[in-house]
């Protein structure tokens, strides 16, 4: 029987096909100044409130054993992850404390707006996210996930991969993807839930449920580099301990 070790070292996979799931990745392959990322140790999702028995089989073969849920506690309620019979540790680390972000943090709906109080406002949260990655085993992988897997898991994957020295431009591309991997079926649910609830869709609304544009992410980088030196030291400020990015490094970094 081939291993999920032997599988991931004969063909690296970018994005899984698993029933339920849109945007599930792992982010092993990127260049980083020290090497190259880790196939098989850090994936990003979306929610898992559609996954079925075949998709939980296959996050088992690809060595899932801690998966950080960022969502509220309204989100978690009314979408809960199908996980029974899930060999995993589930980290409920909230980056807000419910579905509405732009609400919480008293902010014009937006992308930019948003990130931008998640790093002024949310950082130990951040930070909490990102130490689960540093503690895992060195044979446990880790899935971060929210609901769409593009703006809490985003600047959660994003600062990791960034602060242990991968290549900004692939950092970005990373994020930049998953508006791709959500076009169709999921955008198109999303935006009806929406219209649904009596929202009408804005260019602002539909960026928020459904893109994750390069510019946005960059300007954010440059942002946290511009102010701190480095994201590294953005979350050391945030709570991050060297010892704990030392982890991280080399829980990532081939």
């Amino acid at each position: 029987m081939t291993t999920a070790d032997e599988t991931l070292a004969e063909a690296p996979v970018r994005l899984h096909t698993v029933p339920g799931v849109y945007n599930l990745r792992d982010t092993g392959g990127y260049h980083a100044a020290a090497g190259t990322t880790r196939w098989g140790k850090l994936f990003r999702s979306d929610a898992l409130h559609r996954i079925d028995a075949a998709g939980r089989a296959r996050l088992t073969e690809l060595g899932i054993a801690h998966i950080v849920d960022l969502r509220g506690t309204d989100e978690r309620r009314t979408a809960p992850s199908l996980l029974d019979g899930l060999d995993a540790r589930v980290h409920h680390l909230p980056v807000f404390d419910d579905a509405a972000p732009a609400v919480q943090a008293g902010v014009p709906i937006g992308l930019a707006p948003i990130y931008d109080h998640m790093v002024d406002e949310r950082g130990a949260h951040l930070v909490a996210a990102i130490r689960v990655i540093a503690d895992a085993a060195d044979d446990e992988a880790v899935l971060v996930h929210c609901t769409a897997g593009k703006d809490r898991t985003g600047l959660v994957v994003a600062f990791a991969l960034r602060a242990v020295g991968v290549d900004r431009d692939e950092v970005v591309a990373d994020y930049a993807q998953t508006s791709d991997n959500l076009r169709g079926e999921w955008a198109d649910a999303m935006l009806r839930t929406f219209q649904d609830r009596g929202h009408h869709l804005t260019p602002e609304i539909v960026e928020l449920v459904t893109a994750s544009p390069a510019p946005i992410m960059t300007a954010l980088l440059d942002r946290i580099e511009r102010e701190h030196g480095s994201v590294a030291a953005y979350l050391r400020a945030q709570g991050l301990t060297a010892a704990e990015l030392e982890r991280l490094t080399g829980a990532l970094i081939d």
